[in-house]
């Protein structure tokens, strides 16, 4: 990522580029990018080749603001990070949210080291991902907000679990030499394959202060962590979705898109029953 490029990014997320090269800039970076843009496997669902070419990636998703998932946000996260002086590198890690433990890694983190600790920085996970560094130097629980996190530290892998207000393993990272070629062989897998689950379910999300949006499919969901309220709504024509995109999750589609998504997901689900 150039300077320039550095330049918009921070702009977009409102953080001034002489702040304090320090943890809590990290902690600044994650929260406001995952308040800032939306975690989408909206593209991967019409069938497009998405490059994550730096130069390509930074446009879909920053510049245009089209949303993405791992590959696409971790990978811009890790970029900035680079070029304002961290030192970082890319992991891969299984997730682990369906209870099985041989699924493939197609989930892409950032590994900090910062002053002798190691941290995992993720903005890629969806609506469960934590808005803040995760320690790894050791087994330990920590707490953000009302969310309480359990990280399971051997030699060569971390995992870590949500404990509180819900019990799930998230995901399991092996700590070994990861490189780009490695995250674009799972980033092709996760939305090219017709079997992926980005390819066939429409997920997006949106993390704020002390709220989580997201949208499955034809359900959309919001949490506000403060008040503990929680409301449903059944998404059923294209206009509702369109204007959920674009006024909850910042996406600004085209209206043949998201018909295209919204038949997609329709006929899914009613092969489905």
């Amino acid at each position: 990522m150039n300077q320039t490029q550095l330049a918009t990014y921070l702009s977009k997320l409102n953080i001034e580029n002489s702040a304090s090269m320090d943890l809590a800039l990290v902690s600044q970076i994650v929260q406001a990018h995952l308040k800032r843009f939306s975690f989408s496997s909206f593209n991967a669902m019409q069938n497009k080749l998405l490059s994550v070419n730096n130069e390509d990636l930074f446009e879909r998703l920053i510049t245009q603001q089209q949303g993405g998932y791992c590959f696409e946000h971790n990978k811009i996260a890790m970029l900035a990070l680079q070029a304002l002086g961290f030192d970082v590198s890319p992991l891969l890690g299984r997730v682990l949210l369906n209870g099985t433990t041989t699924n493939p890694r197609t989930h892409r983190l950032t590994h900090l080291k910062y002053k002798g600790a190691e941290y995992l920085v993720d903005v890629g996970f969806g609506v469960k991902t934590p808005r803040v560094p995760i320690p790894i130097d050791s087994t330990a629980q920590f707490r953000e907000g009302i969310n309480l996190y359990q990280v399971e530290r051997t030699v060569n892998s971390v995992t870590v679990s949500l404990l509180q207000p819900e019990q799930v393993t998230l995901y399991q990272v092996d700590l070994l030499d990861t490189y780009e070629s490695d995250c674009d062989v799972g980033h092709f897998y996760s939305h090219q394959h017709p079997d992926a689950s980005f390819v066939n379910n429409l997920v997006v999300s949106r993390i704020s202060e002390h709220e989580r949006s997201v949208l499955r499919n034809l359900t959309y969901v919001h949490f506000n962590e403060l008040t503990g309220e929680q409301s449903e709504v059944s998404i059923e024509h294209v206009e509702q979705l369109l204007e959920l995109l674009n006024h909850v999750f910042y996406l600004e589609p085209t209206m043949n898109e998201v018909s295209w998504v919204f038949d997609k997901v329709l006929t899914r689900q009613q092969q489905a029953n």
